[in-house]
């Protein structure tokens, strides 16, 4: 279900040109580095289904600096380490089981679409990675997650979707997203094949997500100078490895993690939040697992997971399996 993002390129085009201001160029300049180009891809047709979580798509442009965001960690008090920023452009789409029905099933989860930009800034030290990102965007049809879905099945010949019009109604998002990751290393510094435990936690704020998050993420192989895994429910994107502080010209891991999330409101499962809309009731307690692979090289790296979610809502027959693909290019 690969969709086209013709429509996304000059939106990003956009985004990236608006944060050069004279300083932040200026600061790029005075510290030459690696940036980084990446698109993530999510699908349901990976757990062999097409419903609720269904699709994600976005891209985003990462590199070294303060950007937009990072003089809060000077407010904070948080002075040592390196920064990094991170704008992206991401759709997300939510839709329920039944997609031939033309008036959905009023228990089932409502169709749903998120448009944002998104604006992260990291603060990275030697075993810790703080992050704090900005969402804004609107939810309902001006997300073109219909026109989306609707197009790409009708091309690959799919069940067509013929419920959109009870979707939800637009509505502005805004979300705030704060997360901590720790790197604990398991075996030497510097030996060949590396094993390291990464706890992460971190909580929304915000119309889209209110909710805390915990999670537990362990890899093995020859592992890149970077804090793991993440998707586009999570943080969206990390810090790029650090080339001197990487013992390898490229590598290989593997990993796997579990978690749970606190939740106490998605306007995915509730509806809007000022206008009546179709919803369901959500579980407060959302456990969540993954495993997956990464290949990376000092020009590019390339990650899939395969991602477990609980049932997030009373009634829902089965949990949400999807797959998450990540491929991002480095260059000065």
């Amino acid at each position: 279900m690969f969709i086209t993002m013709s429509w996304l390129i000059p939106s990003l085009i956009v985004l990236f040109c608006f944060p050069a201001t004279p300083s932040f160029a200026a600061e790029q300049q005075a510290v030459p580095s690696r940036s980084a180009f990446s698109v993530r891809y999510e699908n349901d047709v990976f757990g062999g289904t097409d419903e609720n979580y269904t699709d994600g798509i976005s891209l985003a442009l990462t590199q070294k600096g303060k950007g937009l965001l990072g003089g809060v960690w000077d407010l904070a008090g948080n002075t040592e380490g390196e920064r990094f920023v991170t704008y992206e452009l991401t759709q997300l789409m939510f839709t329920p089981e039944d997609l031939g029905l033309s008036n959905p099933d009023p228990t089932d989860r409502p169709y749903a679409g998120l448009l944002y930009l998104g604006c992260s800034t990291h603060l990275q030290r030697e075993e810790s990675l703080h992050s704090l990102k900005l969402m804004a965007g609107i939810a309902g049809p001006a997300s073109f997650a219909e026109d989306v879905q609707r197009f790409t099945h009708k091309q690959l010949g799919y069940k067509f979707p013929q419920g959109w019009d009870h979707q939800l109604k637009n509505e502005p998002v805004v979300n705030l997203l704060y997360e901590y990751r720790h790197k604990y290393r398991l075996t030497p510094r510097g030996t060949a094949v590396s094993v390291e435990l990464i706890p992460m936690g971190g909580a929304f704020l915000g119309n889209y997500l209110t909710q805390a998050e915990f999670e537990m993420q362990c890899r093995i192989g020859y592992l890149p100078d970077d804090f793991g895994a993440t998707v586009l429910r999570g943080i969206g994107y990390l810090p790029f490895p650090q080339e001197e502080r990487t013992h390898h010209a490229w590598g290989f891991y593997a990993f796997a993690g579990g978690g749970a999330n606190l939740v106490a409101r998605n306007l995915t499962l509730d509806g809007n939040t000022f206008a009546e809309s179709r919803s369901v009731e959500k579980r407060p307690f959302l456990p969540a697992a993954e495993l997956g692979a990464s290949l990376w090289t000092k020009w590019f790296q390339t990650t899939f997971s395969y991602v477990m979610w609980g049932k997030e809502f009373y009634g829902q027959p089965r949990r949400e399996d999807y797959g998450s693909i990540l491929v991002s290019f480095y260059f000065r």
